[in-house]
């Protein structure tokens, strides 16, 4: 403020609004002095009331807020799998190094992850999330989880991400400082067989032999699938073996 008063009697007031905006980014007090100075040839008795000054204490408030997102929903064992985590700041103050933490579960140990934010790269790794973000009021980064789910998995996977406000920042709606996505399984496995005999002509009373082949080409284990094949009439005599490879199990028994 800068005025000269051309009357000011005896008995005179004015008054002033000053408004403004708090910088976003200001921390600690914000302290304002105004004076009144006497014109040339009017003394001023008690110089010591001619300055006013106000100090309040900044107290930065940042609204922030966290989602999660999965493709596929659900997920398939053995198949990729990602989630996006989009942290935001709805203000209305800065809120300088936020942290981001995501303990992800078992199946989820080996996926990378990334962070990108406004001012750039904010983080990267594997395995659990653990990384801090700066932003401005209305800024937001993003976290993109990815790998490939184990074939085993089974059940539902639950993963749950959360930021929490630095130190010296109040987050006044601590509702929506986390997300859960919980996934469930839906295991995929293209089972195929195939059968070829020994022989392209068989002659009646002589033994032939076939050769079953049974394979998972995936994506997902498939945990207790059945072999079956029953045998003609005019088949007799019948034994048969199994051998396993590429992990998987026989059945316990082998025989007619």
């Amino acid at each position: 403020i800068a005025a000269t008063v051309a009357t000011f009697p005896s008995g005179g007031t004015l008054t002033y609004t000053l408004t403004g905006t708090v910088a976003p980014t200001a921390t600690g007090t914000l302290a304002n002095t105004a004076t009144i100075t006497a014109p040339a040839g009017v003394t001023d008795p008690t110089p010591g009331n001619n300055t006013a000054t106000d100090t309040d204490t900044l107290t930065p408030t940042a609204d922030l807020s966290i989602s999660k997102t999965s493709t596929p929903d659900p997920y398939v064992p053995g198949a990729a799998l990602s989630y996006t985590i989009t942290v935001t700041n709805a203000g209305p103050s800065t809120a300088p190094g936020a942290s981001v933490s995501d303990t992800v579960p078992a199946p989820l140990s080996g996926f990378a992850w990334t962070c990108t934010s406004p001012s750039g790269a904010c983080g990267a790794g594997t395995g659990n999330i653990a990384t801090t973000v700066t932003l401005a009021s209305g800024q937001s980064a993003t976290i993109t989880l990815s790998g490939t789910v184990p074939s085993g998995t089974t059940g539902a996977i639950a993963n749950t991400a959360t930021v929490t406000a630095p130190a010296g920042v109040t987050d006044p709606a601590l509702g929506n400082n986390g997300a859960t996505t919980t996934n469930p399984s839906n295991p995929t496995a293209d089972l195929q067989v195939t059968k070829t005999n020994s022989g392209t002509t068989l002659v009646p009373g002589t033994s032939t032999s076939y050769t079953i082949v049974a394979t998972n080409v995936g994506p997902s284990d498939a945990p207790g699938a059945t072999v079956s094949d029953t045998p003609p009439a005019t088949l007799t005599g019948v034994t048969w073996t199994c051998v396993a490879s590429g992990g998987a199990v026989c059945p316990a028994a082998s025989g007619a």
